[in-house]
């Protein structure tokens, strides 16, 4: 079914509803200034001479001669009077003539040549300060063309012939029409062929106030030429103010079209200046505002507390003047009182609100991670504050919480791991020392070497998690004496002989001159130095030097053993003393990762210090034993 064409859209229909409002206009102005003039007796008498357009006009001519002929141009403040004016006004109309005569009968003045046959003629008697003077016009018959009384002649003739009832109807009619087309136009305003909804035009787009401006500009320069006269023939003058009526028309039109799209469209004072103007200021302020607060917020409180009081200080300062040089010094002096009062509450709640949040502060370093501030009577900063240290606590309070259950199920789990690899790998290792003593094929005897070999692994494995989980967790017997660390140092290089000769690494020991004494547990320190040299004799570049070194100051002994590292060491210190973290990324060594681990946490239950330092390939680890 083919759609209904809507003619809202069609920009014939629209300029053809233009051209008929004009049209209609047109038409109804002219009928209702007829209606008007015949109603007041204009066009309605048998003869032109005998019809008010001609007597009004001839009685204000009569008056103009008379005082063109008692008067002379004067000139007076930049404006001519009387005679020339007079004389205006008689060329305007045209085709008029005058006899003046005084109270004698005497002639005075003429104006203009006397026709032979006039076309009108009338006498009045005129008085001029105190004088009586008969004056006569006449009209000819041959009027100039577009000269006052040719015009009104004119109008005398189309008036006299208008049908008075007809004339009305049709008026009527006319109005009705202008109606219906201003019905449609502002019904079609915004509606455009191939867009549904209401949709903007160039000028329904521009703001509507300046808008408003524009057009009322436009209205008053086209109703200049028309409402000013300009000294040209009335009819030309008629010209002119009809064509400033099309224009003021014209804009009024345009004007209430886009009022009409504009109030279709909705939200129309947003497309104003002023609103923008309003808005742009709104949004200024607002980022004024925010900037402020941010400035204040970025402050610290010390500096914020200073600027309060110096504002109030510098408010009281402008009140003392004041008390000092009016009158009413007493209202001055309450509100100079009342800022003090405010100024003193305000320290003591501001001192009260700091001393609780600095004993939650206490509370929180005492270990006292239950304790909680009330917040709900604080304000600004402190309240802030006192929310941060709550949720410090309970943050604290469920990061040892949720540190100490990880910590517990991980000891479980290395704890349960271990033992049950151990049972089975007892019988595996038992079996293998059984099979050795066998004779057996040479191709069985590389396997059972090779299954020997990867056994002792597992059961160091599972030796190293258990002595890990011991030591993190603190469940290891720990027996401090004094012990001589020269000799256990000597000890632990000398079992490592072998080991470090097949690496060819030559080993360089600088120890104190004399026995060293430290407190320590030498089972423990043994297994610290062990796992030391194991991890040299893994990483170590072939061919280098060891340094071990060993150092009394500050009351406690130092323990540093530095090599060059046979892989480059991509990760750091902290890494490597991570559990299960090997210095070798290819992992082409043997080795748990937890060697550097369970160093750290026995030194840590004999109460000294491990550090690493890896520089390059140099590493570098330091033990610290009190002395």
């Amino acid at each position: 079914m083919e759609k209904k064409k809507d003619l809202r859209q069609s920009l014939v229909a629209k300029c053809a509803a233009i051209l008929l409002l004009f049209a209609a206009t047109a038409g109804a102005v002219l009928g209702s200034f007829s209606v008007t003039y015949i109603c007041f007796g204009y066009g309605t008498a048998d003869k032109f001479q005998n019809d008010l357009l001609c007597k009004n006009a001839m009685s204000d001519a009569m008056g103009w001669a008379l005082d063109y002929t008692l008067s002379e141009s004067e000139v007076y403040d930049g404006y001519i009077y009387y005679g020339y004016n007079a004389q205006y006004e008689l060329e305007r109309l045209g085709g008029f003539s005058a006899q003046v005569y005084d109270a004698n009968g005497a002639l005075v003045g003429t104006w203009g040549e006397v026709p032979a046959s006039p076309l009108a003629a009338a006498s009045e008697t005129l008085r001029r300060d105190g004088a009586v003077f008969t004056v006569k016009g006449y009209v000819a018959r041959n009027l100039p063309s577009g000269s006052g009384f040719s015009v009104r002649l004119s109008m005398y003739n189309r008036l006299h012939a208008l049908p008075f009832g007809m004339t009305v109807v049709l008026t009527v009619l006319l109005y009705a029409l202008v109606l219906a087309a201003l019905v449609f136009l502002f019904c079609a305003a915004g509606h455009k062929a191939g867009k549904e909804g209401v949709s903007l035009n160039w000028q329904d787009r521009i703001p509507l106030d300046l808008y408003l401006c524009i057009a009322v500009g436009i209205f008053c320069a086209a109703m200049i030429p028309g409402a000013t006269g300009s000294g040209a023939p009335i009819a030309l003058e008629i010209a002119m103010l009809c064509l400033s009526i099309f224009f003021c028309a014209a804009v009024t039109l345009a004007t209430l079209l886009t009022l009409a799209t504009r109030f279709k469209k909705g939200k129309w004072w947003r497309n104003t200046v002023v609103w923008r103007l309003c808005r742009w200021s709104v949004r200024t302020w607002k980022r004024c505002w925010r900037a402020f607060m941010e400035l204040v917020r970025i402050l610290p409180m010390t500096w914020r507390v200073i600027l309060a009081v110096l504002g109030i200080l510098g408010v009281q300062s402008i009140l003392v003047m004041l008390i000092l040089e009016t009158y009413e010094s007493f209202f001055f002096l309450l509100m100079a009182v009342a800022l003090d009062a405010v100024l003193v509450v305000g320290a003591a709640w501001l001192s009260l609100q700091l001393q609780k949040v600095c004993d939650m502060g206490s509370a929180l370093a005492a270990g006292d991670l239950d304790a909680q501030l009330d917040t709900e009577k604080m304000y600004f900063d402190v309240k802030r504050h006192g929310e941060d240290l709550n949720a410090i606590g309970v943050g604290m309070n469920k990061a040892v919480e949720q540190r100490l259950k990880s910590e517990r199920l991980k000891t479980e789990l290395i704890t349960n791991v271990s033992h049950d690899i151990k049972t089975p790998l007892t019988s595996i290792v038992n079996y293998v020392d059984l099979l050795k003593k066998e004779e057996l094929p040479p191709a069985a005897q590389e396997y059972l070497q090779v299954l020997d070999r990867q056994s002792h692994r597992l059961k160091k494995l599972a030796e190293d998690l258990v002595e890990a989980s011991k030591a993190s967790t603190g469940n290891m017997t720990v027996s401090l004496e004094p012990i001589v660390v020269n000799e256990i140092i000597h000890q632990a290089v000398g079992d490592y002989d072998e080991k470090l000769a097949a690496g060819k690494l030559e080993v360089i020991v600088n120890t104190y001159e004399g026995n060293l004494m430290a407190l320590a547990d030498g089972r423990l320190l043994w297994r610290v130095l062990d796992n030391l040299l194991s991890n040299v004799c893994k990483y170590a570049m072939a061919g280098t030097r060891v340094y071990v070194d060993l150092a009394a100051r500050d009351g406690r002994v130092y323990l540093s053993m530095k090599n060059i590292s046979r892989d480059p060491l991509n990760v750091s210190a902290e890494e490597l003393m991570e559990r299960f973290v090997r210095g070798d990324a290819s992992r082409h060594t043997e080795g748990s990762g937890l060697g550097l681990n369970i160093a750290r946490s026995l030194m840590d239950l004999m109460g000294g210090g491990f550090e690493l330092y890896v520089d390059g390939d140099l590493f570098k680890a330091e033990l610290s034993l009190r002395a």
